[in-house]
């Protein structure tokens, strides 16, 4: 290919001499390297602008100037861009924008003070050029970007050609799709004149245990043309491939009216062998380009790279909603991500982070990669410094779901040639500092001496008071989410999460708010069987109108704590899966308690489970039911109001002394008192049955004759309940 062109060139000047005999002179060479131009034939178009260049007259025109430098950056002939644009720079007639395509030169060959100096000048001619402004008020900018190079393990992937390789995608959790013109597949042996590399084409490759890729393979006919294929994403949810390509449907070019090909956003379906049902993004445009797509999670938002109508810059990053089966009018993202260069390649993670590369923004040259939070329209991008970002184009990163490791594209030295795919990971710092501040919620005022504790995974707790003006610091082993815990007594707890950044050591955490309180309820969750804790069961707290207030995890040791508001008449509600329901009033009406303690104990909800009843007394001899005891059978009318289906055996028991005939019948005489009791306070009595057991089921040795403490009598003198029914 490069033999051809210089053949072409040859006859080219040929031509031209021949033209130039004929007196049409340099206006005839004009000619010719515009039409090299719009062809994208930017080496012979740079050879024609570089004669012109050599004749006095054109030596200092700024239009072939401009041209010729466009060539150059276009061909990756920096220095020469840099001749270009520097003699523009020395002319009265230099535009600002001429000063920025020097600047951006300066950062691409690395020169950074040369670049701040232009940039400076740039702000002296006009202080509300943005751009101008961050560079010249930030001189250091460069070391800055660079400072946490050593935070990152980046690899040239092997599947790398020695030609172009980007625009990597995840196709699977184990496959990329991946653009290179290597020159296999469908339209092999065709290249293209920009480059004289063959047209892109859509590959895919392996992804191994350890994140390297390997096994490129050409996809077929069915996502690749005889033109270019590019950047994809794919939509799990939809099972839809999105991806660029030239306006190419069923064999048909769209070409704008300006004759080019520009590109658009393709989908089709998936199948185990090929795609299907190939469908143009309903709004491609013949005139435009929409290309770079990336979908969220659920296939409802696609964010792509255009320069339709109403860009800030170049390219300008967009997205679009999906309502049913129907795309939204594409949305523009602001002069907060979209600036006067091009943004291109954006990738969402998480459906939280947007990350994308543009050559707009405060960068070290070149196309740098940028994230921004995609839920925050008000948020800046970050650049994401080095070693992500070089004074080369760095563009194309995609992260897997853990956010610390991925791949981007690069067309940095030390490759295989031209753009290449890097795999990197971040390594996260062992700990990192945090310090906040606890504050009142009621009156957003300092805590002094308050506790904040971190818990670690091993379950270690890490732990700092705060000083008189409610601020603390402490150090804690990094993680992507640390939780602060923060107490005192007389409040609530509170709690934030701090989300971090394995590039930064150093936070500050949002304020922990406390809620004052003047009442708390308290107590322990414990199992009947044998008065272990109950960890994960809840306790609600329900108002006098049957509204959830708040709610209470049963902590390991069985504790739980929940803050009350003055004044105010609550229920406890004591939930845990297959148990009985249990429930407690309480109030905090001129209560002088400030610290309601109440402990439950959890019963199995199950036919057969038996439950005692404590402190059910009886006068001697008698079935009576004292005031004393239908406190605590109260408690079972609780229970059978909050479990309204279950049905249960109520049953008496006393010790041995006594004749077995009166005890026998002496119980079933309480049994039923209860149970009468207990429908008194409307319970139906189909749920109920009474039974006495006199003492034919002793729960120890206290059997007639057997000489026994009070203590151990006592213990068989009880009154149970026994499930029947759920």
């Amino acid at each position: 290919m490069i033999m051809k062109k210089i053949i072409r060139y040859t006859l080219l000047l040929a031509l031209i001499f021949v033209a130039t005999e004929q007196t049409f002179g340099q206006k005839a060479k004009l000619k010719v390297a515009a039409n090299f131009y719009s062809q994208y034939d930017f080496n012979s178009a740079s050879d024609v602008y570089a004669d012109i260049l050599r004749s006095a007259k054109y030596a200092n025109d700024t239009t072939v100037l401009r041209l010729a430098a466009d060539c150059d950056m276009k061909l990756g002939r920096f220095d020469q861009a840099e001749v270009h644009l520097g003699r523009i720079a020395a002319l009265p007639t230099a535009s600002i924008k001429d000063l920025h395509a020097l600047a951006d030169v300066y950062k691409i060959e690395g020169k950074y003070a040369e670049a701040v100096n232009v940039y400076q000048r740039i702000n002296a001619m006009d202080p509300n050029d943005a751009v101008a402004a961050q560079y010249a008020q930030m001189p250091d900018f460069a070391n800055k970007l660079k400072k946490d190079s050593s935070m990152f393990i980046i690899k040239n992937a092997a599947i790398n050609s020695e030609v172009s390789d980007f625009a990597v995608g995840f196709f699977t959790a184990q496959k990329v799709i991946f653009s290179s013109s290597r020159g296999l597949g469908i339209g092999a042996g065709r290249s293209y004149v920009w480059n004289d590399q063959p047209y892109l084409n859509n590959y895919t490759a392996s992804i191994l245990p350890d994140s390297s890729l390997a096994e490129a393979s050409v996809m077929g006919s069915d996502i690749n043309t005889r033109y270019h294929e590019g950047t994809v994403s794919y939509s799990a949810s939809e099972n839809l491939l999105y991806f660029t390509r030239n306006n190419i449907i069923k064999g048909q070019m769209l070409k704008a009216k300006d004759g080019h090909l520009y590109l658009g956003i393709y989908t089709a379906k998936t199948s185990q062998r090929s795609l299907e049902d190939l469908e143009a993004f309903p709004f491609n445009n013949k005139d435009y380009s929409l290309q770079h797509p990336t979908v969220s999670k659920d296939g409802k938002r696609i964010y792509f790279s255009s320069n339709l109508p109403g860009t800030i810059g170049g390219m300008d990053i967009f997205y679009c909603e999906k309502t049913g089966d129907n795309w939204g009018e594409p949305v523009n993202m602001g002069n907060k991500i979209n600036s006067s260069g091009d943004e291109v390649f954006p990738f969402i993670c998480n459906d939280t982070l947007l990350y994308f590369a543009s050559n707009g923004h405060l960068g070290l040259g070149g196309l740098d990669q940028y994230q921004v939070s995609a839920l925050n329209k008000e948020a800046y991008p970050e650049n994401l410094g080095a070693p992500l970002n070089t004074r080369y184009d760095d563009f194309g990163t995609i992260l897997f779901d853990d956010e610390i490791g991925g791949y981007f594209c690069s067309n940095r030295p030390g490759g295989k040639g031209d753009d290449d795919i890097y795999q990197f990971r971040i390594t996260p710092p062992d700990s990192i500092n945090i310090s906040g501040q606890v504050l009142s919620m009621n009156s957003m005022l300092p805590i002094p001496n308050a506790l904040v504790t971190i818990t670690n995974d091993d379950g270690s707790v890490i732990q700092t008071m705060t000083d008189q003006n409610g601020r603390y610091t402490l150090r804690a082993p990094y993680k992507p989410i640390v939780k602060l815990n923060g107490e005192k007594k007389d409040f609530e707890p509170g709690s934030v999460d701090l989300s971090t950044n394995p590039r930064l050591t150093d936070y500050s955490a949002e304020p922990i708010l406390l809620k004052k309180v003047d009442y708390v309820a308290t107590g322990k969750v414990v199992y009947d069987v044998d008065g272990s804790p109950a960890p994960g069961a809840i306790v609600r707290l329900i108002d006098k109108d049957g509204l959830e207030r708040d709610s209470s995890i049963v902590a390991e040791d069985g504790s739980y704590k929940i803050a009350l508001e003055e004044n105010q008449n609550y229920t406890l509600q004591v939930y845990k899966e297959d148990y009985v329901l249990l429930t407690k009033d309480i109030s905090t009406k001129n209560n002088p308690v400030k610290v309601i303690s109440n402990d439950f104990r959890l019963y199995k909800l199950e036919v057969g489970t038996v439950v005692r009843l404590d402190n059910i007394y009886y006068d001697y001899g008698k079935s009576d039911i004292r005031a004393d005891a239908a406190v605590e059978l109260n408690k079972l009318v609780r229970i059978l109001v909050d479990n309204p289906t279950m049905k249960i055996e109520l049953s008496s028991h006393t010790d041995a002394r006594g004749g077995d005939a009166y005890n026998l019948k002496l119980s079933d005489a309480r049994a039923s008192s209860a149970v009468k009791y207990i429908i008194s306070q409307g319970i139906d009595a189909s749920r109920l049955v009474a039974k006495g057991y006199g003492e034919t089921k002793l729960l120890n040795r206290c059997a007639n004759d057997v000489k026994c403490s009070e203590e151990e009598h006592q213990f068989n003198r009880r009154t149970e309940f026994k499930i029947l029914d759920i």
